[in-house]
């Protein structure tokens, strides 16, 4: 089963040899920022979530660590 996890610590993902990884935000949100307003959050969740369902799809050799674009 492909799998991705999402991390602001890939660089550990990466030692347990997780192949598939969208670095987030921060330990506390990985997929959220509460500094930004409710709708700036939402429209950033969602470019995590579509980051990770891409990388789904995309065929690793080894450990892939994904940015999300500003």
């Amino acid at each position: 089963m492909t799998t991705v996890l999402i991390t602001a610590l890939p660089t550990i993902a990466s030692l347990l040899g997780v192949s598939r990884v969208v670095r987030g935000v921060a330990i506390a949100h990985p997929v959220g920022d509460p500094v930004l307003d409710a709708d700036e959050e939402r429209v950033l969740r969602g470019r995590i979530v579509e980051r990770a369902l891409d990388l789904l799809e995309t065929s690793v050799e080894s450990t892939t660590v994904w940015e999300v674009d500003g």
